[in-house]
């Protein structure tokens, strides 16, 4: 009986990867999550379902309802701290708080302006505020994120 070379191994458990779904596991990944971030994370729920539906107008009291549980989520990140801010020297955290509090503040009045902009069915407004979203995501994540 012959054994297998490495190469055919490793092209059966890519295989094998590729037809079950599986995912490789990054160690964050077995981590709970904080309550911050699963706050966040409704945001991003609610986000991605918005996108699908902000276009349609048969869809706008359910775009309204995400948007409003956007901003519920968005208020509630708020009262947490990053995990970043641990890692913030004392004499800079009050100010990386503040910092991260101005941040949120800003994300619940664009959720504000969204929500208005959803409710009169004005959806050019709705995608642009989408996309600006989008932006300051990324950049308020390098800021504040401790990854």
């Amino acid at each position: 009986m012959t054994r297998p070379s490495l190469s055919s191994l490793a092209a059966t458990l890519l295989l094998t990867a590729i037809v079950t779904g599986a995912t490789p596991v990054r160690a964050q990944d077995n981590e709970p999550k904080t309550p911050l971030a699963q706050q966040m994370g409704g945001i991003s729920k609610d986000v991605r379902a918005l996108r699908k539906i902000v276009n349609d107008p048969a869809q706008k009291d359910a775009a309204v309802a995400l948007v409003k549980d956007m901003e519920d989520h968005a208020t509630k990140a708020k009262g947490f701290d990053p995990a970043k801010a641990k890692d913030i020297a004392p004499a800079d955290h009050d100010k990386f708080i503040a910092d991260y509090h101005t941040q949120m503040d800003g994300l619940i009045a664009d959720f504000q302006k969204l929500e208005q902009a959803v409710s009169a069915g004005n959806t050019a407004d709705a995608s642009a505020l989408l996309d600006k979203l989008q932006q300051d995501k990324r950049e308020g994540h390098k800021k504040f994120n401790a990854h």
